[in-house]
């Protein structure tokens, strides 16, 4: 086998090990830090703005521990709060958080294929919606380079 062949050998099967390890990252076994790309508030009888989390008020970055039953935020104002998780639910291409913080009812739904985060929330009076990306945080740990390298391309995947 040349060098080449064993090369780009070598190329598939650490992609394919990484492939494996990053697809169950998403299952709830391991912390996960998220960012808010983008979202929609709406109040009753009036209109919805949408708009970046920053431009909306809304926290920039979640910190989920299915495993410790917990969700974390760090809001605009710099306060870290956190507040339990209610339900964990394993779907088969999804797992499903949910919650409640003071009126606040929430519902988040993290793909495990991508990472990808839809994140729901009503208090009677109002609704929002915000779209994001998450990643392990042992990755970010581990290999900072690559951390960034794939948190970069999904946020630029959910831009579009």
């Amino acid at each position: 086998m040349n060098r080449l062949t064993r090369a780009a050998l070598a190329g598939m099967l650490a992609s394919i090990a990484a492939s494996a390890a990053m697809a169950s990252d998403y299952d709830g076994s391991k912390p996960l830090v998220c960012a808010a790309l983008e979202g929609v508030a709406c109040r009753a009888n009036a209109e919805c703005k949408r708009g970046t989390a920053e431009s909306l008020g809304l926290p920039q970055f979640l910190w989920f521990d299915a495993a410790a039953k917990t969700v974390a935020e760090k809001g605009p104002d710099g306060q870290t709060r956190s507040t339990v998780i209610q339900t964990v639910t394993q779907g088969p291409t999804q797992m499903i958080l949910q919650g409640t913080k003071d009126n606040l009812g929430w519902s988040g739904v993290i793909s495990k294929a991508s990472g990808k985060l839809t994140l729901t929330g009503s208090d009677g009076t109002a609704a929002l919606a915000i779209f994001g990306a998450c990643q392990a945080l042992w990755l970010r740990r581990k290999n900072p380079a690559l951390y960034f390298r794939i948190a970069a391309t999904r946020i630029e995947d959910g831009a579009r």
